[in-house]
């Protein structure tokens, strides 16, 4: 048997010699059909990929492949295009099934999360989903490090509110009146289910003897449209304290006992004090959505519950003055441990508001739950 040999001469590559006796122009790896290529690194003449990658040839070009791919690793060291070009490369092989081990280096630094659409990027959904979403230091950690730059960044540049859903009142719903009504108990319970729980309050007659003032339904609508611009302003989202602040800044009926003779005035004096705040900054578009708003809450949900939203606005009034009333008398916490989050975004300080009076709000608290009363004694008619 004649001597394969892999390094053939200049002269037999550019040989245009047909003889069918010589061998030299023949597959170097079958010995059968007529060679094509040759290898760069062994430089044995073959025909086809299949000859390439048989067990002839392995030895040689599975370390030809490997050699490659260190070479291109240390060019590349630190360029994160580059090891991505290098993953597609190594990938292409595989699904050619070229037997070779990937690299170490490439599963270091977290290169293997490249080709597995990176685990850190689970859908926020997933990743808050059992998350207690009123501690902020759980939201936080469950963060990647380029959310988290996101959200400073928006803090910087003041565009928070531009990823913050707009929030619906709950008071836009209105019953729609119907010939023929399907009394659906499932349908009812979604009407109501976004409005604050209804206080509970003992009649006006255990209360008092004295004739209720006319100008009571006045007064009331001066709180319901200083909370719909309030609720409004913070987007639905109120601090006990700081909203209690607020509303004594704008409702003169809370604030000063100032009564009103009727519905247009006791809305316009909201306006005046609004525009007049050193707290709110407001301006002639939401002064009309104040104005729709209150005529929403007033008009109630349908004729058979048409007070219901008025008793709404009340209550939650109430149960964020109560709050209020406990937060100011509970304020020496600062002692305790700042956590991560509290560390890097400290919690808002309230030096710019006008100290709350408690006394004030414990009258204020009173005179809601009167109003409560009045409203459900009476069949009152804005």
């Amino acid at each position: 048997m004649s001597n394969t040999n892999y390094s053939l001469s200049e002269g037999d590559i550019i040989s245009e010699e047909k003889s069918s006796s010589s061998k030299q122009n023949i597959c170097g790896l079958c010995n059968t059909n007529v060679s094509k290529y040759c290898c760069p690194r062994c430089e044995v003449y073959y025909c086809s990929l299949d000859c390439y990658k048989s067990e002839k040839h392995n030895e040689c070009s599975e370390s030809f492949y490997k050699d490659c791919v260190h070479e291109e690793l240390g060019f590349y060291q630190n360029d994160d295009e580059s090891k991505q070009k290098m993953i597609d490369i190594l990938k292409r092989m595989q699904n050619q099934d070229v037997d070779i081990d990937i690299p170490e280096e490439l599963l270091e630094d977290g290169y293997s999360d490249i080709d597995s659409d990176d685990d850190e990027h689970i859908d926020l959904h997933d990743r808050i989903k059992d998350l207690n979403l009123d501690d902020p230091d759980a939201v936080w950690s469950a963060l990647t490090e380029d959310e988290r730059n996101d959200f400073e960044s928006l803090l910087n540049q003041g565009d928070v509110g531009s990823i913050i859903p707009q929030w619906k009142p709950w008071w836009v719903y209105r019953k729609e009146e119907k010939l023929v009504e399907d009394m659906n108990n499932h349908e009812k319970e979604e009407i109501f289910k976004d409005c604050p729980h209804l206080k509970t309050v003992p009649p006006l007659s255990s209360l008092t003897r004295t004739e209720p003032s006319p100008s009571i339904k006045f007064n009331i609508t001066n709180i319901i449209a200083s909370y719909t611009l309030l609720m409004r302003y913070f987007n639905g989202e109120i601090d006990a304290v700081e909203g209690t602040v607020y509303l004594l800044n704008i409702c003169s009926n809370l604030d000063t006992n100032m009564n009103f003779e009727d519905l247009a005035t006791a809305v316009e004096s909201v306006t005046q004090k609004s525009l007049q705040s050193n707290l709110i900054e407001t301006d002639k578009n939401s002064i009309e959505v104040m104005k729709h708003d209150t005529f929403l809450v007033l008009q109630g949900p349908s004729k058979e519950k048409k007070l219901h939203y008025c008793k709404a606005v009340l209550s939650h009034i109430h149960s964020l003055l109560t709050k209020a009333k406990d937060a100011e008398k509970n304020s020496n916490d600062s002692s305790k441990s700042k956590s991560e989050f509290s560390r890097k975004f400290p919690e808002h300080k309230r030096h710019h508001l006008p100290n709350l009076d408690i006394s004030k709000v414990k009258r204020c608290l009173k005179k809601l739950e009167y109003y409560l009363s009045y409203i459900e004694s009476f069949d009152v008619e804005f």
